[in-house]
């Protein structure tokens, strides 16, 4: 196979499993980072962004939604997942951009909320000027030159100060007035909780929001099965589907989804950072299927430092969920794994967010 005919993200997505197989072993390892599972709640997500984005033009006041979901549940990758397919287009005269993605700088101001913008707009001097001028600048290029249809803003939960424990006022009263004066349609993106307070405080940002859409991480509860483990296991089914290995591996087995549910606790980024290495292996080693040696061996590798408390499940004895549940709520009380998120390097406009440890589903 040559260099032209190496697949890239788009023709994977035609390709079936088998002809996926039978790619050779570096491209099949390299697929294995590109695997994205469109579940019930993210069609359910992005069709409400996607409605939201239509009404830019026509409706009396932009359009906004807000999600909301823990760290890992998926946030930002279904966002990008949506942004990618409005991709920036190139003309003699200006670059248009119909969707912005940025992340909330920490303890955001005006100041660098401009920067921000102007940086996911790939203006080389987002730095330079005044916050007047600057302002002008990015409601300019918003609404005559990139002609900006849909922001989606990252890591709301910036806009808390833990030090004093308040809300920027400035940042978010700065916002609206952007939002209304640019009229375009906006998705905001935080942790539960802080997300919905920081836009519940000024009452006309909150007039353009609805009841927020939750990411949640899965759930397994045997009192109502179809609801919780059944919907994992499907999960399960559909990304063993979609892995570049030749045998079944019976991910959603009970016995085997109780380990990876126990493994992950639900939460997205663990339980594909536990599939990917696992599968990784499994090639390095030739073998065509996933067992629980190979899922010890990625636990142990990729999952035993984040999830601090729980053994490794892929051992004999069946992890115990009750258990679980209760080193949850422990961590939960202590405060451990509530912070915010400390991204704050603004993203290149003309590619996809860097996910870092979260992984594309």
């Amino acid at each position: 196979m040559s260099a032209e005919d190496t697949p890239n993200e788009s023709t994977w997505r035609n390709l079936s499993r088998e002809e996926i197989c039978q790619l050779p072993m570096s491209e099949r390892r390299r697929y294995v980072g590109h695997i994205r599972i469109f579940y019930p709640l993210w069609h359910t997500i992005t069709n409400e962004i996607r409605r939201c984005h239509q009404l830019y033009q026509v409706a009396a006041e932009p359009e906004c939604l807000l999600l909301v979901g823990p760290p890992g549940a998926g946030k930002t990758t279904l966002l990008a997942s949506y942004a990618i397919q409005f991709p920036a287009v190139f003309t003699d005269t200006a670059t248009l951009r119909p969707v912005v993605m940025a992340t909330t700088p920490s303890r955001a101001n005006v100041n660098n909320l401009e920067t921000a913008l102007l940086s996911a707009l790939g203006d080389p001097a987002a730095d330079k000027g005044s916050i007047g001028s600057r302002e002008l600048r990015l409601i300019r290029f918003f609404k005559e030159i990139c002609l900006v249809e849909l922001l989606i803003l990252d890591d709301l939960q910036h806009f808390w100060d833990r030090r004093s424990k308040t809300i920027l006022l400035d940042a978010s009263n700065w916002l609206k007035t952007f939002i209304k004066e640019t009229r375009v349609s906006c998705v905001l993106v935080g942790l539960p909780g802080e997300a919905e307070a920081i836009v519940n405080t000024n009452s006309q940002l909150a007039s353009l929001f609805g009841d927020p859409y939750k990411l949640s991480p899965f759930e397994w509860d045997e009192t109502e099965p179809k609801s919780t483990r059944e919907v994992f296991c499907t999960f399960l089914a559909e990304l063993e589907e979609r892995l570049p290995l030749k045998k079944p591996s019976h991910l959603a087995s009970y016995e085997t989804a109780l380990r990876c549910f126990a493994a992950s606790d639900g939460i997205l980024r663990y339980l594909m950072a536990l599939v990917r290495r696992a599968t990784y292996l499994a090639l390095e080693r030739e073998q065509e299927y996933l067992d629980h040696d190979l899922l010890f061996q990625a636990f142990k590798d990729r999952l035993a430092g984040e999830r601090r408390g729980i053994p490794n499940p892929f051992t004999d004895k069946l992890p115990d969920l009750e258990a679980i549940k209760k080193n949850k709520a422990v961590k939960q009380e202590s405060g451990d794994g509530q912070g915010t998120n400390r991204r704050s390097k603004p993203r290149n406009p003309d590619s996809l967010p860097r996910e870092g440890s979260k992984d594309i589903f």
